[in-house]
């Protein structure tokens, strides 16, 4: 049995912006919360996904979408789901892992105080940079703090990282993390996250998978990848740039 645990955003499918103008082939892939379509898969990630089905890879999201935001995509995922960052796990009937959701509760109560500390702190900053400050919960608990400026301003995002990052070393904040980018900046768990939760589908649902993939396309991906036996990751996206930037030895 093989599993592909994936991202979606930017991985599978992405918006009009983020394609060559004029692309032929494109499958809408999500919908607007005005019904219409939003996202596009490309003729190679639709060749992908064809060939996962025709050849009974059993493929499983791991995305930072809510359920409702997983509502509107429009690909026929039929198995397990990972939302919220690794927060949610839906069963392959759509009803919530309950296991799964006692164990992210146990671990998001003692974070409640530095997630509000967070929030408070950088929301005079937000507005004057003109940034939309939204909090996102999972299971009725506050987990994420996201600001996004309505024009990507990389300068704005960029002075909130920063300040949020010397927020986090002043307090200590080490069970928090900031994830960024090019259209916002949160602040949310370190753990549970998606590599928690995908170790937790391995070991409970497909211990006996003999090859598990993991996709994805930026660095908050990463630890979810890395929980995978081998790791896929398309061109232009966060991680091939980072490691294409860096300048390190080669030995």
């Amino acid at each position: 049995m093989i599993v592909a645990f994936t991202d979606l955003d930017d991985t599978l499918f992405q918006t009009l912006r983020k394609l060559p103008p004029g692309m032929p082939g494109l499958i809408p892939a999500t919908l607007g919360r005005d019904g219409q379509p939003h996202s596009f898969c490309t003729p190679a990630q639709s060749a992908l996904l064809a060939h996962f089905a025709d050849s009974g890879v059993t493929v499983i999201p791991v995305t930072g979408r809510d359920p409702a935001a997983m509502a509107r995509v429009a690909l026929p995922f039929t198995s397990w789901r990972v939302l919220d960052h690794g927060l949610t796990i839906l069963r392959p009937d759509g009803q919530m892992d309950t296991d799964w959701r006692g164990q992210v509760l146990t671990q998001l109560e003692p974070l409640q105080g530095a997630l509000r500390d967070c929030t408070q702190a950088i929301a005079g900053l937000a507005e004057a940079l003109g940034c939309r400050l939204s909090h996102h919960t999972a299971h009725e608990t506050h987990f994420m703090t996201v600001l996004k400026h309505p024009d990507a301003d990389a300068g704005s995002l960029e002075r909130v990282q920063l300040a949020l990052e010397h927020h986090l070393d002043s307090r200590g904040y080490a069970d928090l993390q900031i994830i960024a980018n090019a259209n916002n900046v949160s602040v949310l768990p370190r753990y549970p996250g998606k590599a928690e939760a995908v170790r937790h589908l391995r070991q409970q649902h497909f211990s006996h998978a003999t090859l598990t993939l993991a996709l994805g396309d930026s660095l908050s991906d990463l630890a979810f990848m890395n929980a995978c036996d081998l790791a896929v990751t398309p061109p232009g996206g966060q991680v091939l740039r980072t490691v294409t930037a860096a300048k390190l030895p080669q030995r």
